[in-house]
């Protein structure tokens, strides 16, 4: 069996604040730079593996400071032991690495690694040894200093990101200026063995025969440390992962042809259970097993957990609509980014969030240009939570080919890592490319010239059963076609104007209001800048709520007319001066939320509205058929009722439907409220809905977006 040195712990840790480790050899040295001249700091203990902000900076969600962090190299060393030698494999693997990573083992020079959300590995056979071991790390993540056509009044935007990760330079009051994350975080391990050991998890793929009912099923694994000539045996178990039944296996004996090899089996399997998500079934999940044998001996064990389900995209000029299991999909999404720094993040709080999304309704998330932890992803296939998954891609990046065969490779890895996860139904390769177009040419550079192709082709050859958008938020192109709307929030205007619009698939819409003012008080300095509307808080926190509200009824209403559904943006406030959430960065509901509990249920009822009071509909996003319903409305002006009236109607599977129109007469001169209540054949409420002063049209928070302090990260609307 593998033996696994778990090196988690023992780190030491210096900057190498002139960037001269490598000439003054610190990855061979063991004792401290302390003679007068090298300039070296000390080794200092490392209290755990994350990213070094959380560690060190007093604030690390804000301040000058943090840009010291990244204005030069950090190094990592340990000191472990190997009690045994011989190994016929041994690897270092690292889970994350946040970005650049050069690593030495005793002196010799493994190699170097750019990313920060997917595994990699060194094969150090020839340079371990038997007793004491030295491990050395260099890491960086630097700023940027270019700008597209040296727009530097629109720094924000148009800073030319070098580097593929969306957790730095998304500084319009989501990621501060000078937040940066750098370190080691998750796991790092030694793995050896004196017999051979599976490389890797196996990668599972299928095709689906007779309709969805049966698959041919192929298992891909990776060996490595073969005897060439001995024979082994693949042990294969394909198990129902909640009540651990086993659907299909068997033991493949074989010759090892070389020290490594790469084998795929097939199995057919018939009846398989389908994932889908929580609101249109069950989300089953299977294990698949692989274990490594010699003679008797067991060598190595790795296990996939996976699911059957299958995805699509249709586009065409009038229609953006996913479907899966070949029925079509209505999104109700949230987006989703917990905290710019993802070593924050643990089990819990991904649980405590995913329950929170599923209570409000929210049937997809959307993980906003990052990537998570694989807790995440876990907890989505379990739960029945589709993800549209973003690369790191984000506004402005180089246009080169040396930059596009970069990001390939991390995102082939990132491909790699995350497409046995059933829960993920799209790629979406570039977020809004070009988002300002300086020069009327930058979008199409990036979309028809470099990077756009390379990628679409590579992720489409490295996984064909997925879809993929191309660049989202233009809606246009072939190869995307969702849209981004901010109407009455960052794109000014008034929320209603969007009432006359036809998106096809929105995947972002909002407005930023700020948590309550007690927990923004545990953040003084913040609270400090926005005390001078700390009593407009619940003013803005409605504005919040009525454009949030007025655009996801919206939506609703136009299901399938044209559009395919919506994904608001964002669920929960990544840091405690940014604001787009319906969380507060504690947890704490803001009114926002409520909107989301009023208009995104499974079954909704929601008035028609503009200037006029025009219509009631009635929308049924689940597979079931709801016939001899009441439609119960009441208009009141202040405590006078206005009108009460009922309606009967048959709603079928995943429809929309006209119930009523209002008479004229309701138009903005009045304050009216309208309370609906939707009952099904034996009179159970299955939907409801309320309008306070319904026609009141709230003007657009002062100063917002235009005011912000960069120091902070943060909105001031009009302090």
């Amino acid at each position: 069996m593998e033996k696994i040195i778990n090196l988690n712990n023992g780190w030491e840790i210096l900057q190498d604040v002139h960037d001269t480790g490598e000439q003054l050899k610190l990855y061979e040295k063991m004792e401290p730079y302390t003679t007068v001249g090298s300039q070296i700091s000390e080794w200092e203990p490392l209290q755990e593996l994350k990213h070094l902000q959380l560690l060190y900076a007093k604030e690390p969600y804000f301040g000058r400071e943090l840009r010291y962090f990244n204005q030069a190299p950090w190094w990592y060393r340990q000191v472990f032991q190997v009690k045994e030698s011989g190994a016929k494999a041994a690897e270092i693997r690292f889970s994350n690495v946040d970005y650049y990573a050069k690593v030495w083992l005793n002196g010799v020079f493994l190699g170097e690694h750019e990313g920060y959300s997917a595994p990699f590995s060194f094969d150090v056979r020839d340079c371990i040894r038997e007793g004491e071991n030295l491990l050395v790390v260099k890491v960086s993540s630097p700023w940027d200093d270019k700008v597209e056509l040296d727009e530097q009044e629109q720094r924000t935007n148009l800073v030319i990101r070098n580097m593929v990760k969306g957790t730095y330079e998304h500084s319009d009051t989501f990621i501060q200026r000078d937040v940066n994350p750098i370190g080691i975080y998750g796991k790092v391990e030694v793995i050896l063995s004196k017999d051979g050991i599976l490389t890797e998890d196996p990668e599972i793929t299928y095709t689906f025969e007779n309709g969805l009912a049966d698959t041919d099923t192929a298992v891909s694994s990776a060996l490595k440390g073969l005897t060439e000539g001995e024979e082994y045996e693949l042990v294969y178990k394909i198990k129902e992962k909640e009540s651990g039944i086993c659907r299909a296996g068997e033991t493949y004996s074989f010759k090892a042809d070389s020290e490594t090899m790469r084998i795929e089996k097939h199995f057919q399997m018939k009846n398989v259970n389908l994932w889908s998500t929580w609101d249109h079934g069950t989300p089953w999940m299977y294990t698949c097993e692989v274990a490594l044998l010699k003679g008797k001996k067991l060598l190595s064990i790795k296990a996939s957990d996976f699911a059957f389900r299958k995805t699509e995209i249709e586009r065409t000029e009038e229609v953006t609509r996913f479907w899966i299991n070949e029925k079509k999909f209505y999104v109700r999404g949230t987006s989703y980014f917990p905290d710019c720094y993802i070593s924050a993040m643990t089990k819990e709080r991904y649980f405590r969030d995913l329950l929170n999304i599923k209570a409000a309704g929210f049937n997809l998330i959307r993980v906003h240009v990052h990537t998570e932890q694989k807790e995440f992803y876990d907890l989505c296939d379990e739960m029945g939570l589709a993800v549209l998954q973003d690369s790191e891609y984000n506004w402005s990046h180089p246009s080169t080919d040396e930059w596009a065969d970069r990001f390939t490779n991390i995102y082939r890895d990132n491909v790699k890592m995350l497409k046995n996860h059933p829960s993920i139904i799209c790629w979406i390769i570039m977020n809004e490319p070009g988002c300002i177009d300086p020069d009327g040419k930058t979008r199409e550079r990036f979309m028809e010239e470099n990077p756009g192709p390379r990628l679409y082709r590579e992720v489409t050859e490295m996984d064909p059963a997925r879809p993929i958008i191309k660049g989202s938020f233009c809606e246009t192109d072939p190869y995307s076609g969702d849209s981004h709307n901010y109407l009455g929030s960052l794109s000014g205007g008034e929320y209603r104007e969007i009432y006359e619009q036809r998106e096809k698939l929105n995947t972002e819409y909002g407005f930023d209001a700020p948590g309550c003012a007690e927990n923004l008080k545990k953040v003084p300095s913040v609270y400090n800048r926005l005390r001078v509307l700390a009593d407009q808080i619940p003013e803005i926190q409605e504005y919040q709520y009525k454009l949030i509200k007025y655009y996801t009824e919206h939506y609703r209403i136009q299901k399938y007319n044209r559009c395919s559904g919506y994904v608001q943006f964002m669920f929960i406030d990544l840091c405690p001066q940014s604001f787009y959430g319906i969380y507060d960065w504690w947890g704490v509901p803001k009114k926002g939320l409520e909107a989301i509990l009023e208009s995104n249920g499974q079954i909704g009822i929601f008035v028609e509205h503009r200037d006029v009071l025009k219509g009631i509909w009635a929308v049924n996003d689940s597979d079931k058929s709801y016939t001899g319903c009441t439609v119960e409305w009441t208009v009141m002006e202040g405590e006078t009722v206005i009108e009460h009236h009922c309606e009967k109607c048959d709603m079928g599977p995943d429809s929309c439907i006209h119930v009523a129109d209002f008479p004229e007469g309701y138009g903005k001169d009045k304050h009216w409220n309208v309370f609906l209540k939707l009952t099904d054949s034996e009179g159970n409420c299955i939907a409801r809905n309320k309008y306070e002063d319904i026609q009141t049209l709230l003007p657009r928070v002062k100063g917002h977006p235009d005011r912000m302090s960069h120091e902070f990260g943060m909105r001031l609307y009009w302090a």
